[in-house]
């Protein structure tokens, strides 16, 4: 390993600022040199723009500070974060002196190329499903490592595509896919991300782009597959990126059907990286290909997945909670989470093996299992989200009827203690902005 890393000789173009990669470079530097004559050594990141937060994560890197970042940007987690932290760099109102706040069209002409060191250090918060939060430590080179891999993969794929995204930078799906990758490799990106994909269609048009591709969540493709726009322009689309969770089957298909592509889904977390991908075409099975750096094994006694990977730091394997089945050829299948099996009346019951079972019943949109402790013992209980049809039917009927329908549908595939006890029936399940369902929002509906 070498003792410093150059930034490239880089061809990327911020679309939406009209920026070179040359004049990005010199407000790195410009915000770089700030931090230089800062005692601070570490720091909080937090910016809502994305293009400043690019230019000030690598002006921290490139100055050798370390770099926390939230896990969101709500008072209490930024607040709870600063007592890591010498110093704030972003856009935040925090009680905090010695604040680093972006300075627009503010650059300086580089003397020397910038360098950051491999084991310049960042600390990533999750926001998993829980609300919970957990420090993740990283370095440098165990990003560059990541993103190198993911060229290796898909960079035929991408071609010369204009990266675009619906997701945030502050979580590492967003922070490797959409904006370290292109900027590193030389692609041009916009680094805002699109809420509404009205907006991106409207921005294709409105700068002359000839190709993107799309990083997005599985959240935004299953509401996009009822009514999709992108369809006027499916041309456009060079690619599909998800992650944060699993997409269903028929919204795959359902993309494949009306963009001719399937979205590529990568699979990992916060902690390992990214561990595999997929694109599944219709009709086939939903394997996964580890990347080509990670090897894959399976616990004998758990059956969960067990990794060796360079996007982290563990000496021998790491075990995760996902069990898994193995193929002849090194894929494997994720058969669900070893802490959503429950025991109910000395019978083990998989929590995701009952979601799936909901979602396979033609009025279903989404489910998401999750257990109660009553008088009785531990129950199993459900959020539902109804086709469009079933939700008018709802309205027409009682919540007790729909319960019944449910019940009786699934007495086909389970056995009676796995049916879930109550449900809820909501418009669309809580996602978090890095796309993972939120369980604990789900848990006050069942208060």
């Amino acid at each position: 390993m070498t003792n410093l890393i150059s930034f490239p000789n880089s061809s990327s173009f911020f679309v939406e600022q009209q920026l070179t990669y040359q004049q990005w470079c010199e407000a790195v530097n410009f915000h770089r040199q700030k931090l230089l004559n800062n005692k601070a050594n570490t720091w909080l990141l937090y910016c809502d723009d994305a293009f400043e937060f690019s230019v000030l994560f690598f002006a921290l890197l490139s100055a050798n500070k370390k770099i926390i970042l939230p896990q969101n940007g709500t008072v209490n987690q930024l607040e709870q974060c600063l007592a890591y932290v010498d110093g704030f760099a972003g856009t935040a109102e925090l009680a905090i002196e010695n604040v680093l706040a972006f300075s627009a069209h503010a650059s300086l002409p580089l003397a020397q190329p910038l360098t950051i060191k491999p084991n310049a250090e960042l600390v990533l918060f999750t926001s998993g499903s829980s609300g919970a939060a957990k420090a993740i430590d990283k370095t440098f080179q165990h990003l560059l490592t990541e993103i190198s891999q993911l060229e290796e993969c898909f960079a035929t794929l991408v071609n010369q595509a204009c990266i675009v995204s619906t997701v945030s930078h502050q979580h590492i799906y967003g922070l490797l896919v959409k904006l370290i990758w292109p900027i590193w490799f030389g692609r041009d990106v916009i680094l805002q991300p699109y809420e509404y994909p009205e907006h991106l269609c409207h921005d294709i048009n409105k700068y002359g782009l000839k190709q993107v591709a799309l990083v997005s969540s599985p959240a935004h493709f299953h509401r996009l597959v009822k009514d999709n726009v992108y369809q006027t322009m499916a041309d456009k689309f060079s690619s599909l990126f998800s992650s944060g969770g699993p997409l269903s089957a028929d919204a795959s298909a359902q993309l494949e059907q009306d963009l001719g592509q399937s979205p590529i889904e990568i699979y990992g977390s916060t902690e390992t990286g990214g561990i595999g991908w997929r694109q599944r075409r219709a009709n086939q099975a939903q394997y996964w290909q580890p990347f080509n750096n990670v090897q894959v094994a399976q616990d004998s006694d758990s059956h969960c997945l067990l990794i060796k990977s360079p996007y982290f730091d563990c000496q021998g394997w790491y075990q995760t909670d996902d069990q898994i089945k193995l193929t002849d050829n090194g894929q494997f299948e994720l058969c669900g989470r070893i802490d959503r099996i429950v025991k109910i009346e000395e019978k083990r019951v998989s929590l995701d093996h009952v979601q799936q079972c909901l979602k396979a019943l033609d009025f279903i949109d989404d489910a998401y299992c999750l257990t109660q402790v009553k008088k009785r013992g531990l129950q199993i209980v459900a959020t539902i989200v109804l086709t469009d049809s079933a939700k008018l039917e709802l309205e027409k009927s009682r919540n007790l009827v729909f319960n019944r329908k449910i019940k009786a549908g699934l007495n086909k595939s389970m056995e009676a203690i796995a049916i879930p006890k109550r449900f809820r029936y909501l418009s669309t399940l809580p996602y978090n902005p890095s796309g993972k369902l939120n369980k604990s929002e789900m848990e006050k509906f069942f208060d």
